[in-house]
């Protein structure tokens, strides 16, 4: 294992898989609004700037 700036790295067994999710009814559409949100949050500036053009 590898210290670096005081923090311990620890290599993973395997790689992370992606988890299926049921994105039907209320709960799932709360999933995918929420998701929407966070993109647009994350990405205002340049989809602004598409906007402007």
């Amino acid at each position: 294992m590898k210290k670096t700036y005081g923090v311990t790295l620890k290599s993973r067994p395997d790689k992370q898989r992606p988890v299926s999710m049921q994105l039907e009814g209320k709960d799932g559409s709360r999933v995918v609004l929420n998701a929407a949100k966070r993109v647009m949050a994350t990405h205002a500036k340049v989809i602004k700037a598409l906007a402007d053009r």
